[in-house]
């Protein structure tokens, strides 16, 4: 055998067994059928971002990838507040509520603590023509990486307030909310307009001649981690000076099981290379200048990769590396996003008195909260009713007291309980009483009180029956009278809408169940 012939032998092995090609990284065959495209349309080339709603969602991903939630049009994009004038405000408890979201086309990602959670699925093709499916994933590496899309933005303080308040009445527009021209504050003007370009170019069409005097730089960063720890560096810039070497950090993917219950009849499906992994929305990584390695501010993008290592006797060569187009991008929730806290009910029973009056009789036990004073570091002082005074620190040696864990829970509640309406009388923060509700309801205290006020009665003409029954719903004594003190920051028509405020609904709200994406049936169960 000639060289020649040799070495087109060998190319033709190379292809026979899988290793003359690179590989493409597109969604899921599911993710086609939902969106009615195959998987040589330009909208394959996107990685699907998956949700669910429990912490098991490994499971349920493995039993079967087409079972996940829908992404809500609503609730799973990302939204800023702005302030709404009286006027624009709605009835009932909208009349309280300062402010309103108005919402971007941008994906929002929540955490755990919010019950959601994240997989980035692909299906892996042959990169030759026709697109075949890989027949062995043996010597593959599949994961991904997390990137974030950083922009530098300089231009006059009017421009941005103008660009801003447009965008603002433009989404409050298509999402058919009424409100006046106000946008977000200054100091955020940057970050709600970045946020969206992120997303489309329609605004940037529109306004081409504000953001002509905008100064953008857009650059993608990698998270480069190495023995010095980790920072976001653009993509491909290497270290400082001084700094050892690093990479960008990968994340793990794992290909899903075959299934062979796809198909309702006849024979499974031809096996798949569908592959996934769990989408990070938190971590402990901060960089050299403390600054957390996520945040709720960046936007943020994933890509897939394939590697694989040279075959047996080709160590020398470099691994082949094939990647997926970016996923959308998207930003991830606070820890305390309002919207997605509503999704979790954390439960607490307070000590009861009776049980721990009796706990009291008994020897001190071993458990509790033992804290210590290093010397020099034990403050006392003369809580003087209220007031401490007189306080001083001093101890010359270690001491250490133990608490019953009761006495924190009864305490700290109680400080909870007095500032509550503290707070809200004093800053006005009048929405705080919708965001508490007590069962059962004292629904005769908010049937006094509509009767009350089904009138001309204001705040000031009330009694001791009505200051009391708004000292029930508002579970602190007191308030009324101060209520009745304040009747000035209430005009007559905000009074039934008060009582709406702070009475409790009649039973306690039951979460709407998140949408589960459409069943599909696999294609190829009918030879496609």
């Amino acid at each position: 055998m000639t060289a020649a012939a040799a070495a087109a032998a060998a190319a033709a092995a190379a292809a026979a067994d899988g290793h003359g090609h690179g590989f493409k990284v597109l969604a899921p065959w599911y993710a086609c059928e939902r969106g009615h495209f195959d998987r040589f349309d330009p909208s394959a080339h996107t990685p699907a971002l998956q949700k669910y709603a429990s912490a098991e969602f490994v499971r349920a991903l493995v039993a079967d990838p087409r079972d996940s939630l829908r992404f809500d049009p609503d609730e799973d994009v990302w939204s800023y507040p702005v302030p709404v004038d009286l006027t624009d405000r709605g009835p009932g408890r909208a009349r309280f509520a300062t402010h309103q979201l108005v919402r971007t086309r941008l994906r929002k990602l929540y955490q755990p603590s919010h019950e959601r959670f994240y997989a980035v699925v692909v299906e892996l093709f042959c990169d030759r023509p026709g697109l075949p499916r890989p027949q062995s994933a043996e010597g593959l590496e599949v994961g991904f990486v997390m990137r974030r899309r950083h922009v530098e933005m300089s231009a006059p303080p009017k421009v941005l307030r103008t660009l801003s308040r447009r965008l603002t009445s433009e989404l409050r527009a298509a999402g058919n909310q009424a409100g006046s021209d106000a946008g977000p504050y200054l100091s955020e003007a940057q970050d709600v307009l970045w946020a969206d370009l992120a997303h489309r170019t329609a605004f940037e069409e529109a306004n081409r001649e504000l953001l002509g005097q905008v100064d953008l730089k857009k650059k993608t960063q990698a998270w480069m981690a190495g023995a010095a720890g980790g920072q976001w560096r653009r993509l491909g810039e290497p270290p400082p000076a001084g700094r050892p070497e690093d990479r960008e950090q990968e994340l793990p993917m794992w290909r899903l099981p075959a299934r062979s219950g796809d198909c309702g009849h006849g024979a499974p499906p031809p096996e798949r290379s569908l592959w996934f992994g769990v989408v990070p929305t938190g971590s402990a990584d901060h960089d050299d200048r403390g600054a957390p390695k996520l945040d709720d501010r960046s936007v943020y993008e994933l890509r897939c990769f394939v590697r694989r290592t040279p075959r047996p006797g080709h160590e020398h060569c470099p691994p082949q590396v094939s990647w997926s187009k970016p996923t959308e991008p998207f930003r991830l929730a606070p820890f305390f996003d309002p919207e997605g806290t509503k999704n979790r009910k954390i439960s607490i029973t307070m000590p009861d008195f009776r049980a721990v009056a009796a706990r009291a009789a008994a020897p001190p036990g071993p458990g509790g909260v033992a804290i210590t004073s290093p010397p020099g570091s034990q403050m006392s002082f003369d809580p003087g009713g209220g007031t401490p005074s007189g306080g001083s620190v001093g101890g010359t040696v270690p001491r250490t007291c133990t608490f019953a864990l009761e006495i924190f829970m009864i305490v700290a509640f109680f400080v909870f309980s007095m500032f509550l309406p503290i707070v809200v009388f004093l800053f006005q923060l009048w929405w705080l009483l919708a965001l508490r509700f007590c069962l059962p309801p004292s629904l005769e205290a908010a049937a006094a009180l509509k009767a009350f006020f089904d009138g001309t009665r204001t705040l000031a003409d009330m009694g001791q029956a009505e200051t009391d029954a708004f000292d029930e719903l508002l579970g602190a004594k007191g308030a009324g009278a101060r209520l009745r003190e304040a009747s000035d920051a209430f005009a007559q028509d905000d009074l039934d809408d008060l009582v709406d405020l702070v009475t409790p609904p009649a039973t306690a709200p039951v979460p709407a169940a998140p949408r589960p994406e459409p069943p599909v049936d696999d294609p190829l169960c009918e030879g496609g």
